[in-house]
């Protein structure tokens, strides 16, 4: 009797425990804000390519303090994985691709110093001569065509494949807007049959007066929150705890390029905006007006630059690393004043030595027990 009373008792135990499990999964699954999030991008895809650059550069960012690492994985030339739907960047033609995976040498590098990974993907810029029947026929080597849906269903699979295969921990967007205005005849027909006006018009009268066109302005907003909405149900369909972040000119883009993105974070298609402001001073004012349209402030993050703005440029000067004083009072101002707000640096290229000495001595400095716990950590994944 004591014996079968204690199988029960175990058998319930377990079940309360894989309970317990299946709730704290459930728990995880909701994407949190970009709160204590210490973003880096790295841009440089024939670098991150390579094993010898990435365990140089994530040691370098891990003892600067950044926990979240984000490699752009896509610019409109190609995949850096084996891909069913695309060939591989025009970037990587030379390397040979025999056991050739390096995102996933990328990932389990970044996982055993406890770094996130969140691919960095450049939606719809165009940066090379492949796929020429979903670009802009009006900008051919610049932009895909978001009006066009199988561009639309090329992206949703490339995005689909890293989230199912990798053991990514979210994913950014950047280029989500429309760059320019689609004249193909599907879009025409598509525009007359919407609003009874001509397209091609309609663009001309969009350059000198956009508030004299607002079909204009929903049939490009239309078209980019379609898109959103598609790749935010593919990735939430396949993986639910990934964390979506787009990066935005939040109260800055042109009507034309139909970027909404106070809409999207509302509406949860993304889990967070992050503000694009690459000036020396950032913009507080803004920054403080969109966190009153989010329900949630804190779903509005800053990506902020490491390195010059063309403002800061004499004639003809190369772009320069900011000074590490400079970043490191930047971001401590920012943590200051909105204290659940995430970072995300622009990028790795321009990381100096001056910047990490003063990143892990200022406001990502981290308390002597802290360091050996997260070490601890890393080393036991």
């Amino acid at each position: 009797m004591l014996l079968i009373f204690g199988r029960a008792f175990v058998a319930l135990a377990l079940s309360c425990s894989c309970f317990t499990i299946a709730y704290a999964e459930d728990v995880r699954a909701i994407p949190t804000s970009f709160a204590g999030k210490r973003a880096i991008l790295d841009g440089d895809i024939p670098l991150w390519t390579t094993k010898e650059y990435v365990d140089e550069m994530l040691a370098r960012i891990k003892e600067a303090g950044f926990n979240v690492y984000m490699p752009t994985i896509w610019q409109g030339r190609g995949t850096t994985w084996p891909s069913k739907y695309a060939s591989w960047d025009t970037k990587l033609t030379g390397r040979s691709k025999s056991n050739f995976d390096p995102l996933r040498y990328l990932i389990q590098r970044a996982h055993e110093l406890g770094i996130e990974v969140h691919p960095w993907i450049t939606l719809v810029l165009r940066q090379a001569d492949i796929f020429s029947d979903l670009a802009l026929e009006d900008m051919p080597q610049k932009a895909f065509d978001i009006h066009n849906p199988r561009f639309r269903e090329l992206m949703v699979r490339l995005i689909e494949e890293v989230v199912v295969n990798y053991d990514v921990d979210g994913i950014n967007l950047d280029y989500v807007r429309a760059v320019g205005v689609c004249t193909s005849e599907e879009c025409q027909k598509e525009y007359r049959n919407l609003y009874n006006r001509n397209l091609k018009a309609d663009a001309l009268l969009f350059k000198m007066l956009p508030e004299k066109v607002p079909s204009l302005v929903e049939y490009q907003e239309k078209a980019v929150t379609g898109f959103i909405e598609e790749i935010s149900g593919s990735i939430r369909s396949k993986k639910r705890h990934l964390l979506i972040s787009a990066d935005v000119f939040v109260g800055h883009a042109p009507l034309s390029q139909g970027q909404n993105s106070v809409s999207w974070v509302n509406r949860g298609l993304v889990d967070v905006i992050l503000r694009m402001d690459y000036s020396r001073s950032i913009n507080i004012a803004s920054m403080d007006a969109t966190r009153r349209e989010l329900n949630d402030p804190d779903r509005q993050g800053l990506l902020i630059s490491n390195m010059s703005n063309p403002a800061e440029l004499l004639p003809g000067q190369k772009h320069f690393a900011r000074d590490g004083k400079w970043l490191a009072d930047t971001i401590s101002m920012i943590l200051k004043r909105w204290p659940e707000t995430g970072i995300a640096l622009y990028f790795c290229k321009y990381l100096t030595d001056d910047q990490i000495a003063a990143l892990k001595d200022g406001p990502f400095r981290q308390p002597k027990n802290a360091r050996h716990f997260l070490e601890d950590v890393s080393m036991n994944r």
